[in-house]
């Protein structure tokens, strides 16, 4: 009997330490799914929601990835900021007061719409969240991992984590589609056309997914050389007699020196036993660096391309392009904001638009964003042209005194210093009276 208890103990103690191990170790796969593809035969799909993905984590898998990949997070965060702009403008005093407090998580409307973008960008859609109260509307940035579209194309099920879904269904939260209503809520989608898919968007770098992964891989594999790669630049075999003890110090020795930072091109050295031949030095050279180089710079060029981007707004400006002036960043922002930006911003912002008009009575008009490009038109100004003597001496500092007649251009004044000679015998006194007038600018006389 006793013996039967500790066969039990001893297999509840394996199960556990699997299942901790599992946890522990578990890694999420990165691997880049064969296929993205939503079902053609709805009625085929058992669930009441459209999986997004083979296993309905596609977007789960996107999320990873942005987090892994430098060259892809850093456009998606430029495609965000750049469409967001610098702020919502309006001449509306009313539509001034609201776009400054739009939910009651105090959130301005540019940070919902600043959420908006990036997960139009990340995933291919976005929604947003709407709660009617007496005379406005609420709006709420819905996390797009969380959101799964009906079958029915009525309505949208929430839920906080899809991979444990069937463990807890009581978490869903189903809320219909605008212009539908269910307790004063509804969802707005956003999602650009893509063939074959009916219910999801598909976003820009969907090509290049395999790319994003080698990107990820790349700087993995650097980690991992710095860490554990002992590259020596030489292996040194030397003949000699040691026991079997001092053999274990000597690899003991070797790992602790070779293994670790700073240990690449150190020289190992081979001590062997009953070998009277003559030492041998083997040379190694370490040609992988270029190769891996060229693959960075292939996957980030393919990223960025997916990406429908210019290289020039993600610090890769082409070699002798670059000026003072920074043309060719104005020409690759001015490229982005009407191959990419525009439509982005535009579509998001159509659909709040439509929400403001009907719930609240906003003119759609009403309500602009101002973008504003990442180099300044500054450097090509000459301040002594656009800005008066006070404005001038203030931007140097601000304790210099105004001058009296300072409110005016250097050009509306200009002094031309005469020598007269008041000696009719030719004779010029020891010290000449200057003469100080005053004439109008050129500009004026024309």
């Amino acid at each position: 009997m006793s013996q039967r208890k500790q066969a039990r103990k001893s297999q509840v103690r394996k199960q556990t330490q699997q299942k901790s191990n599992t946890f522990e170790f578990g890694v999420f796969d990165l691997a880049v799914p064969q296929n993205v593809e939503e079902p053609q035969d709805i009625s085929k799909v058992l669930t009441k929601y459209i999986p997004f993905g083979n296993n309905n984590l596609f977007p789960q898998y996107l999320a990873e990835l942005k987090r892994k990949s430098s060259t892809h997070r850093s456009v998606l965060a430029q495609k965000t900021v750049f469409t967001s702009g610098a702020k919502f403008v309006t001449s509306n005093q009313e539509i001034k007061a609201y776009i400054k407090d739009v939910n009651a998580n105090k959130e301005t409307l540019r940070q919902v719409y600043k959420k908006l973008a990036d997960d139009y960008y990340t995933f291919g859609n976005a929604y947003v969240e709407g709660v009617l109260y007496e005379g406005g509307v609420n709006l709420y940035h819905i996390d797009a991992t969380t959101v799964r579209m009906a079958k029915n194309k009525k309505e949208v099920y929430v839920h906080p984590d899809w991979a444990k879904y069937n463990t807890m269904k009581d978490k869903t939260q189903t809320i219909p589609l605008y212009p539908n209503l269910k307790g004063k809520r509804f969802v707005m989608h956003f999602k650009d056309y893509e063939p074959t898919f009916t219910y999801y968007g598909l976003p820009d770098y969907v090509a290049a997914l395999d790319h994003i992964a080698v990107d990820y891989e790349i700087g993995k594999w650097n980690h991992t050389k710095f860490q554990n790669g002992f590259q020596p630049s030489a292996i040194v075999e030397i003949s000699g007699d040691m026991g079997e003890e001092e053999a274990k110090k000597l690899v003991k020795e070797a790992q602790k020196k070779f293994v670790g930072e700073g240990n690449n091109g150190k020289i190992m050295f081979i001590v062997k036993n009953g070998d009277t031949s003559p030492a041998n030095v083997s040379i190694i050279k370490d040609d992988q660096d270029g190769s891996w180089l060229d693959l960075q710079k292939i996957t980030d060029q393919n990223i960025i391309t997916a990406h429908r981007w210019q290289p020039a707004l993600s610090g890769i400006v082409s070699s002798g392009k670059m000026n003072n002036t920074g043309s060719e960043i104005r020409i690759a922002y001015d490229m982005a904001m009407t191959t990419v930006i525009k439509d982005t911003s535009d579509l998001l912002l159509d659909g709040i638009k439509d929400i403001l008009l009907k719930e609240m009575g906003f003119a759609r008009e009403d309500l602009l964003i101002q973008y504003e490009p990442p180099v300044s038109f500054a450097t090509q100004l000459d301040p002594t042209k656009i800005l008066t003597i006070n404005e001038q001496r203030k931007m140097l500092d601000e304790d210099f005194p105004m001058l009296e007649e300072g409110n005016m251009f250097l050009t509306d004044r200009e002094q031309i210093i005469v020598t007269r000679d008041d000696d009719q015998d030719g004779i010029g006194d020891s010290e000449s009276e200057l003469q100080v007038t005053e004439v109008e600018s050129e500009n004026e006389e024309q």
